[in-house]
């Protein structure tokens, strides 16, 4: 009997580094979980600057076809959008900031394309744009404004 009551007393016995090494296993699975779930917060914050850029992009080009299509002219439409005295014929490159201010050293590139196709009783200009965020296109549009011969002349 003796036998056997050394078998009982050493199968309670737990060691000491079983209690470590559960405690291993715990910190690296939050340690895991906390890294992925970082990642997924980052992935998240980019699309949502993404998205604002985007939503900024369809807001301004809405504005630059407003405009165009009562000017008919790429100057006149980009002095009345972005306040600037600037001359453009045809096509224009410009660089835009994140607020959507001209910048030099902005990262958002404008591309404006102005073609003028002429018809009997005036002009039908056509404008394309095109936002782009380091070469990758996020936003295109194209609009037309007819401006007639007698514009600005009263018709009797």
């Amino acid at each position: 009997m003796i036998f056997l009551s050394k078998i009982k007393n050493k199968a309670n016995v737990r060691p000491a580094n079983l209690f470590f090494l559960e405690l291993i296993i715990v910190l690296l699975f939050f340690s895991f979980s906390a890294a992925v779930i970082l990642r997924i917060f980052a992935a998240a914050d980019s699309r949502q600057k993404m998205s604002d850029i985007t939503e900024k992009s369809v807001i301004c080009s809405q504005s630059i076809a407003e405009a165009f299509s009562v000017s008919g002219n790429l100057s006149d439409t980009l002095s009345i959008v972005f306040d600037t005295n600037d001359s453009y014929v045809g096509n224009a490159e410009i660089m835009l900031d994140n607020d959507f201010e001209i910048d030099d050293n902005g990262r958002i590139k404008l591309l404006l394309s102005q073609r003028d196709e002429p018809t009997a009783a005036g002009v039908l200009s056509h404008l394309e744009m095109s936002f782009s965020l380091e070469d990758k296109e996020i936003f295109y549009l194209e609009c037309s404004a007819y401006i007639p011969e007698n514009r600005g002349e009263s018709i009797d």
